[in-house]
């Protein structure tokens, strides 16, 4: 049996954050981050970069975020159809805000990688091998996911995000309290992610 791995957001399941807005150009993890370790602890956090983990250094240069939507519109409509870009464009702003090489926070799963931020385990179940330093590897893998979200009946947007931070194997299914709030939590979220401006050329 494939084994579900879900992709980013695999921080503590602590949600005192519920009360708290995400930020225009936050990600998920940063927003979980500062769950937490300051809003769980009844403290503010203090300003802090919008988005959660570390650029690997090691890696190429990073493409410009313009770029990198491209990439990402491109390979959604070539793999998913041009009715899922939109989708794939929110869920990238969410995760790494259009940034090639991200490495998310450590987890006992590992560290998530690139724009769509997928952990190495998922991209390998879906038979991406190359994601260090490689930009496109990383979105195909982002997109190979949500292809696999949608083979198993998660077609709209809110259904896709849920598939995303939840896995092809959770996405619908009853989960622990925690699990259950994490993941709605992240739909919410997902909910009022918008692209850019400018993305609105790629669809």
């Amino acid at each position: 049996m494939l084994k579900t791995v879900a992709t980013i957001t695999a921080a503590t399941l602590i949600l005192t954050g519920l009360t708290h807005p995400l930020g225009a150009d936050e990600s998920s993890a940063e927003f979980f981050r500062k769950d937490r370790e300051y809003w769980s602890k009844g403290l503010i956090p203090p300003a802090s970069p919008s988005w959660a983990g570390s650029i690997d250094y090691t890696a190429i240069k990073s493409q410009p975020r313009s770029d990198v939507a491209k990439m990402v519109a491109d390979e959604a409509r070539l793999r998913l159809g041009v009715q899922h870009v939109e989708s794939a464009l929110r869920l990238t702003k969410l995760e790494s805000g259009f940034r090639c090489h991200v490495l998310g926070p450590k987890t006992r799963h590992g560290r998530a990688v690139g724009p769509l931020q997928v952990l190495p385990s998922s991209a390998r179940a879906l038979g991406v091998y190359n994601m260090q330093g490689n930009c496109k590897a990383q979105i195909t893998a982002g997109i190979l996911h949500m292809q696999k979200c949608l083979s198993v009946g998660a077609r709209a947007y809110n259904q896709l995000a849920a598939c995303h931070v939840a896995g092809w194997g959770g996405w619908n299914k009853k989960l622990n309290r925690k699990a259950t709030a994490y993941r709605a939590q992240y739909v919410r979220m997902a909910q009022a992610s918008k692209p850019p401006s400018w993305a609105g050329t790629l669809r």
